[in-house]
């Protein structure tokens, strides 16, 4: 596969991703997810779905954290900062390694600009 064939494959990964994404989350929801969690993963990829900077990037999920990598197939490359729905309906915005906090916020498009922010302070390179 020539360079131009992989980077429209990887594209076409991760367009196809943000369409089955929110869809699985709608269904783990409807068959009885954890109501607040569940709600709050849609949100955050709902909001994250309508930012550029993030839509270049592979999301997925673990544990109700909503990711975003540079690798659209294992070991994913995980540069930017993880948002994760709170039970009190909050959300969190934590470092790429999960160990430290970073924020909290009151709405899943506050926490998605925060990872937005921190994503372009970085400066990750999309695919």
């Amino acid at each position: 596969m020539n360079l131009h064939a992989a980077e429209a494959d990887t594209a076409d990964r991760v367009d196809a991703r943000w369409q089955r994404l929110p869809t699985t989350w709608r269904l783990i929801l409807e068959r009885g997810g954890p109501d607040p969690l569940s709600r709050g993963v849609i949100e955050l990829i709902e909001a994250a779905s309508a930012q550029p900077q993030l839509r270049r990037l592979y999301p997925f999920t673990r544990q109700w954290t909503l990711w975003f990598s540079s690798r659209t197939r294992h070991p994913f490359e995980v540069e930017a900062p993880a948002a994760e729905p709170t039970p009190d309906g909050r959300f969190r915005v934590r470092s790429p390694s999960l160990n430290t906090v970073i924020a909290e916020a009151d709405t899943a498009e506050a926490a998605i600009a925060l990872v937005v922010d921190r994503l372009t302070a970085g400066g990750t390179a999309a695919p």
